[in-house]
């Protein structure tokens, strides 16, 4: 008979320093796509609109468990945005406190390893760059409405087998969804 209590050791205390139990001493970090950010404004998606205010308004509300993480790879995808669109997000992460992760080496890296193993292909650099970002930064969650690429199990068992395989921590990627209930 299998304990279900029990969870090997590797997945809670490996070389990074990663404990995926909540900690009450710490916040979640949560990565924040640019897929939700997106999402603020969306006429043509109404209802992934209201998830996506409930969201933020979670967020705000909720600071103090909550650090929401972005990354070069946002703030790239932003300036490249239109005008109002790039004001209109540079705006809700002021207004969330989110904090950008650096670039670093490790999660240029990661994605690569990451592009190599197959986990998407090579055309979605960037969705495995923001993954990689998530994972280096040790972020508990990457919330995304990129369902098509990311938020699909096949994704998060290939990515989580990589990082498992090279003793990075897990990560869940998922939508604002989770968090609101909605």
């Amino acid at each position: 008979m299998v304990e279900w209590n029990i969870v090997p050791e590797t997945l809670y205390n490996n070389d990074k320093g990663y404990t995926p139990m909540k900690d009450k001493s710490r916040k979640l970090r949560i990565y924040l796509d640019t897929s939700v950010i997106g999402m603020i404004d969306a006429p043509h998606a109404p209802e992934k609109e209201a998830i996506t205010k409930e969201f933020f308004r979670m967020m705000v509300e909720q600071s103090g468990e909550y650090e929401i993480i972005i990354s070069p790879v946002s703030l790239e995808e932003i300036r490249n945005a239109p005008e109002t669109v790039r004001k209109r997000s540079l705006a809700i992460l002021q207004l969330i406190h989110s904090v950008e992760t650096p670039e670093c080496q490790e999660a240029e890296s990661l994605w690569k390893l990451y592009a190599e193993a197959g986990v998407l292909s090579n055309k979605h650099t960037n969705d495995l760059r923001h993954v990689a970002y998530a994972v280096s930064a040790r972020c508990d969650y990457v919330v995304s409405w990129n369902m098509k690429h990311l938020v699909r199990v096949q994704t998060i068992e290939c990515v989580n087998t990589v990082n498992f395989q090279y003793h990075y921590p897990l990560i869940q990627i998922v939508t604002p969804e989770f968090f609101t209930g909605d």
